[in-house]
């Protein structure tokens, strides 16, 4: 039965969204892996990842690379631009996992801070930082605001002083409004997307935060989308999947990131269940080399829908439990966590649970968020969280 199939190498954690999307093809593609031990899940294709994948290409080759996660990504388009294979390449999946290239390509094309790399940083030149105060410091590569800070110059200059390694630095946006832009991309133009808004920006993620799909009448739904086009055009990546963040300073909006993968936390959930869209076995088509555009939204979300993830709140009492939680007027899904109950999360895509919620009133959101805050100790579920007529 295999050897009918097409051999497909895997990359990357065994997710679960990326398991049930590469089920959807298991008819037609074997999906294997390289023996344990040659991949170590690092951003750069290894030698031992290199020599495995000749050793399986030439005993059982394989006509397809999936990387499940932005962290192997990289490898994946090596190994694409190795043997020709289908899929973003490797110079494709650099702009879009390093992100100091991805600032060379795209900071003239749409409004960005301004950037260093941290040795040019900490040569303390006073014209380089001018009109600065605070910066933001990340690693080149890492997704979920994984060890990214923001601090004073001044500051950030005595810690990187004493860090290992290359790190991005960037002029800090006083950001009001942090925006995510999702969808599909094929040829090197925006094919669909949907924009969201986190309720808050991410480095200000202590306690319970979520996401929601934008207002059809949000004023700056027209520029961001003007702005997510112009970044996908400008990658010229060929067919795959998009997430984009933007920062909105009250006045400006600002490109934050962007990856050729889902989003993370359970957002491309939140878009199947509530647009019919399937955005992660989009990108596993991608990479098959196969159509991706028929995994598009087959009707627009119900204002206002969206997506909360549960965590401890700042004073380390625990949200309501997901058991109740998921009896809450407007709830249509509690999807499981990735951190035991009463653990302190380590960045912002750390939860214990998630709530889909979908058609609530602005009051209704509101309250649903008062109510998978409130300590677990709190008493009975909350009623009266109004969903929209």
């Amino acid at each position: 039965m295999s050897e009918s199939r097409t051999r497909v190498l895997v990359l990357g954690r065994d997710k679960e969204w990326a398991r049930r999307a590469m089920s959807m093809f298991s008819d037609t593609h074997e999906f294997v892996r390289l023996p344990s031990g040659a991949e170590r899940h690092d951003r750069l294709p290894g030698p031992g990842l290199l020599r495995a994948a000749d050793e399986l290409m030439s005993r059982r080759p394989f006509a397809a690379v999936v990387a499940t996660s932005e962290s192997t990504m990289l490898a994946a388009g090596f190994l694409r631009s190795q043997y020709g294979l289908p899929g973003l390449d490797y110079q494709q999946s650099l702009l879009v996992t390093n992100k100091w290239r991805m600032r060379g390509r795209l900071g003239s094309v749409v409004p960005s801070p301004r950037a260093w790399l941290s040795g040019r940083f900490l040569t303390d030149e006073p014209e380089l930082t001018a009109g600065a105060t605070d910066v933001v410091v990340k690693p080149i590569a890492s997704s979920a605001s994984r060890d990214v800070r923001r601090m004073p110059v001044d500051r950030a200059r005595t810690w990187l002083a004493d860090q290992d390694g290359l790190w991005l630095v960037e002029e800090a946006v006083a950001v009001e409004r942090e925006f995510h832009c999702d969808g599909v991309f094929h040829d090197g133009r925006v094919s669909w997307l949907v924009i969201s808004e986190y309720d808050r920006p991410a480095l200000q993620t202590t306690g319970t935060w979520g996401t929601s799909f934008l207002r059809r009448d949000d004023p700056l739904r027209p520029r961001l989308t003007d702005l997510t086009r112009r970044v996908i055009e400008a990658l010229d990546a060929g067919d795959g999947v998009f997430h984009v963040e933007f920062l909105y300073d009250g006045a400006q909006l600002s490109f934050g990131e962007v990856g050729a993968r889902p989003a993370g936390a359970g957002w491309g959930e939140l878009l199947r269940v509530t647009t019919g869209a399937d955005i992660w076995a989009a990108f596993v088509a991608a990479q098959l080399g196969l159509d991706h555009l028929g995994f598009a939204p087959g009707h627009p979300a119900a204002e206002i829908s969206g997506m909360l993830w549960a965590r401890p709140n700042a004073d380390g009492s625990l949200p309501l439990p997901a058991a109740q939680a998921g009896r809450l007027p407007g709830v249509v899904l509690i999807g499981e966590g990735n951190m035991t109950r009463g653990a302190d999360p380590t960045n912002s895509c750390d939860f214990e649970y998630r709530a889909y919620y979908e058609g609530l009133t602005a009051e209704g959101a509101a309250r649903l968020r008062t109510a998978i805050t409130a300590p677990s100790g709190a008493g009975p579920v909350p009623a009266g969280i109004g969903t929209a007529p």
